[in-house]
């Protein structure tokens, strides 16, 4: 579902009201509406019949009622919501019940039946409309034995994204957990009789949009370096699939185009102008306190009193300060000073100001402060005069940094009404080239005349190679083209007025007039090339991969292959792409099974293997489900020190060690070290290690393979 939403849309928030009380006559035909709602739900969605509490709410969606409907049961563990329109359609169900018991066991259903299910589903609660539709993916999500479906809309053999149904059954049940369909009735498809050709459109795009050249950032051992990557010049725009033209959707961002992931925490605390400081410790500030060059608190305090910027005169006085740890530059302090000037005492309004300063230079980072609009107050400048202003002031406030920025035009588009407020973005720019990463952000309030905040996301000790050792922009078009995707889609009409968009929160964009066609890479990949070898990277600059679950590329022939599989679908397998099911068992690709069965530490194929390994071990010790002493990563794992860990990371170390209450049935529990016994008698009675022949061989190396079996076994006799 997330892939779909991603690459679809930027949604923005629909207003929703709950309607007023009404008239008596009103009230009466509202009640109806209600009792037709309720009965054409109950028609085609069982209602738990202890789920007697009942609730509504009422929303408008494109001149429609829209009735979100809940049902829940006395203790609030068991709920049912579903939001349907005034002509029946159900556009979204969700059900919970707290009570069940979701631990992982092996599915009763397969993939071909859950599929069946979802479709049987949405043909129920909405007939003919899964004929407009067509299968994209079936996703599991292990942590609770589910399936997400994901449906997409198809026109003329075209993808329609903004329109999709996505289904989520429970595999151990066979229940639809949630459902949700978002389908345009009314909206006209744009003629695709006369669309030029995917070469006509992948010369356009290299032409007329294009990428470009650029240094991104990404962290190696914490540290933030540059990498040189081709990314698209613009990801709001697209080749028209009729004129070949260059278009604009507002509604859109078409790339994933270099953003590392740090960046993007960095954007969202940009949006909500909460960037701070690390703060020291006060052993930490006992250590510092003695470094002779640093500026004082005091000498911070008076020097920000002469920018006439601030104009922070005596009626404000200093309320906070701190020194702390620059999150931007890793070797540096920063100092954080807070002013409050009282406005009216009695209103108990004030107004405050923050300024981050440069613990060593006294140059200010960031700056952010609230103002408080008279009545009435109208917005004042144009986009270009505000501009002009916030040019001025960072030409003022930090001359060095703005001589290195350029205006980016593309981040946030104005049109000619005056706006309340203005934000601008200022790139890094080395060697010519931009670092998107790298830059200033600043906020222009038009109610009250003044800037109330900006913020430099700035690494000062980054490096940038010579771009001369790079691949062509004609070899990175070849690796977009062929290796991430181009072809045609429907999208809504950019030229629908804000009148005829509807949009919802849930949803998304929901009806439009007209769809039309262009060209577009694949969103479902990121459009990131590295520069040096052409390889498709993601967005902490690392190889991409979609992080899908696949199946062992060595597990056709193989014994238990079927069991295998189930255990891959269910999130558990180890992280290397072949099984090699003879090989034996190291004690660290053992544990990542363990973790993953008991959903004790997250890892990806995204993180450095070495790192997953090296982290998972750290917080096992930790959480003390093994000591530092039992830490042998490369160590084969016998059969008993395999039940061992598999108690221990279920938890019942303490149990497994009473003394004098285990007695082994095994034919050679002789050869079992005592320490183990209760661990392998445990192992045993919850079926995960079985022997062989009234035998447990203890004392035998595990194979890849018997370890995925010691977990099978363990779930199927759930």
């Amino acid at each position: 579902m997330k892939k779909i939403i991603s690459m679809v849309l930027v949604v923005a928030v629909l207003a929703v009201f709950m309607i007023p009380a009404m008239a008596a006559d009103s009230s009466t035909q509202v009640d109806k509406e209600l009792e037709k709602a309720i009965k054409f739900v109950k028609s085609k969605i069982d209602i738990p019949k202890e789920c007697t509490k009942f609730n509504y709410n009422i929303y408008n969606r494109n001149d429609k009622t829209v009735w979100s409907l809940a049902w829940i049961d006395e203790n609030s563990q068991k709920g049912i919501n579903v939001q349907v329109d005034d002509e029946n359609f159900i556009s979204s169900y969700n059900t919970y019940d707290y009570a069940t018991n979701f631990d992982k066991k092996i599915p009763k259903y397969s993939k071909e039946q859950i599929l069946k299910i979802a479709e049987q589903f949405v043909n129920k609660i909405n007939p003919k409309v899964m004929d407009h539709f067509k299968l994209v993916d079936i996703d599991t999500y292990g942590y609770n034995g589910g399936y997400i479906i994901n449906y997409v809309r198809e026109v003329n053999g075209i993808e329609y994204k903004s329109n999709y149904i996505t289904v989520s059954v429970n595999s151990y049940t066979g229940k639809v957990m949630s459902y949700t369909c978002n389908y345009s009735k009314n909206i006209k498809f744009e003629d695709a009789s006369k669309i030029i050709s995917l070469n006509e459109a992948q010369t356009a795009f290299a032409e007329k949009l294009g990428l470009k050249l650029v240094y991104n950032v990404k962290l190696e051992n914490e540290k933030p370096v540059t990498y040189l990557a081709y990314v698209p010049k613009t990801d709001n725009k697209y080749i028209d699939a009729i004129t070949g033209e260059v278009e604009t959707s507002t509604n859109y961002r078409f790339f994933e185009s270099g953003s590392s992931s740090e960046a993007q925490k960095l954007a969202l605390m940009d949006a909500a102008g909460t960037v701070s400081n690390i703060a020291l410790t006060p052993d930490e500030l006992d250590a510092v306190s003695n470094i002779s060059n640093l500026i004082t608190k005091d000498n911070a305090d008076k020097k920000l009193r002469l920018i006439s910027n601030f104009s922070l005169d005596n009626s404000f006085k200093l309320t906070n300060a701190y020194l702390g740890k620059d999150w931007r530059n890793s070797n540096s302090l920063a100092w954080t000073l807070t002013y409050t000037k009282i406005l009216d005492e009695s209103k108990k309004q004030t107004r405050d100001v923050q300024i981050t300063v440069d613990a060593k230079t006294g140059a200010v980072i960031e700056f952010w402060t609230n103002y408080i609009s008279s009545v009435g107050a109208v917005p004042q400048k144009s986009v270009e005069q505000a501009k002009a202003i916030c040019d001025g002031t960072l030409k003022a406030l930090i001359p060095d940094v703005y001589a290195k920025v350029k205006y980016d035009d593309s981040y946030i588009k104005y049109n000619s009404e005056l706006k309340n407020s203005y934000t601008f973005r200022y790139i890094r720019t080395e060697n010519g080239l931009e670092c998107p990463n790298n830059y200033i952000s600043i906020s222009y309030d038009n109610l009250s005349g003044n800037i109330n905040s900006f913020y430099t996301y700035w690494a000062e000790d980054l490096k940038f190679a010579d771009p001369k050792n790079v691949i062509t922009v004609k070899e990175a078009n070849k690796v977009l083209f062929n290796k991430i995707g181009y072809g045609i889609q429907y999208i809504p009409d950019n030229q629908d007025s804000a009148e005829t968009m509807i949009e919802d929160y849930k949803l998304g964009v929901l009806d439009v007039e007209k769809a039309v066609l262009g060209y577009f890479a694949d969103s479902t990949k990121p459009c990131i090339i590295s520069a040096a070898n052409g390889d498709i990277l993601d967005s902490s600059g690392k190889v991409y991969n979609d992080n899908k679950i696949e199946d062992y590329t060595d597990i056709n022939g193989i014994k238990a292959a079927d069991k295998v599989k189930i255990l891959t679908q269910l999130g558990i397998r180890y992280t290397q792409d072949e099984l090699k099911p003879s090989e034996a068992l190291l004690q660290k690709d053992y544990f990542v099974l363990l973790c993953k069965l008991n959903d004790l530490f997250y890892m990806d194929k995204i993180t450095d293997y070495d790192k997953i390994i090296e982290n998972m071990y750290s917080q096992l010790i930790s959480a003390g489900i093994i000591t530092k002493s039992e830490k042998a990563p490369l160590s084969v794992i016998t059969r008993e020190e395999a039940a061992k860990y598999f108690i221990k990371f279920k938890g019942l170390s303490q149990v497994a060690e009473i003394k004098g209450i285990y007695k082994s049935s095994f034919k050679d529990a002789n050869k079992i070290s005592p320490e183990f016994l209760g661990y392998v008698c445990l192992a045993s009675g919850l079926e995960a290690m079985n022997g062989s022949n009234g035998n447990f061989m203890p004392k035998n190396k595990m194979t890849r393979l018997e370890g995925l079996m010691t977990v099978y076994n363990y779930l199927a006799a759930r």
